[in-house]
């Protein structure tokens, strides 16, 4: 019975590391790279993308600034993003698509895609840089 109970102790500290993690789909991760700019959290987003070659804290400043300038432009001018759907990946071998919708808070839409890229069984952003 104690071993039983050490099993079941176990098995549960396990399940909770495993829910603490980041998104683990394409799809969670594009939802939480949406969430990011609807939450103005640039840094986030910035942290989510993947870089060809290692960036300094400087290079990934330059670039939430550039992020933040771009996101903050757009989504302002069409009175903030409303909400958003976020459709089925296409995934090939370490790359994903995933199609998501915008909604706006004019009544505008954006149909777009997301492109994904696993390193080390973690997706994140394609920066393509």
């Amino acid at each position: 019975m104690k071993k039983l109970l050490s099993f079941a102790a176990v098995c549960l500290f396990v399940a909770v590391l495993c829910s603490c993690g980041g998104p683990s789909t394409p799809e969670e991760v594009t939802a939480k790279a949406i969430k990011c700019i609807i939450d103005k959290d640039y840094k986030g987003y910035v942290d989510m993308m993947a870089f060809k070659s290692e960036k300094t804290d400087e290079q990934k400043q330059q670039i939430v600034a550039l992020v933040q300038d771009k996101m903050e432009k757009e989504v302002q001018k069409k009175e903030g993003i409303k909400d958003f759907t976020v459709g089925e990946p296409t995934i090939e071998e370490d790359k994903a698509v995933v199609p998501y919708t915008l909604n706006y808070g004019n009544g505008d839409t954006k149909d777009d895609k997301m492109k994904l890229i696993n390193v080390d069984g973690k997706w994140m952003i394609d920066s393509g840089k």
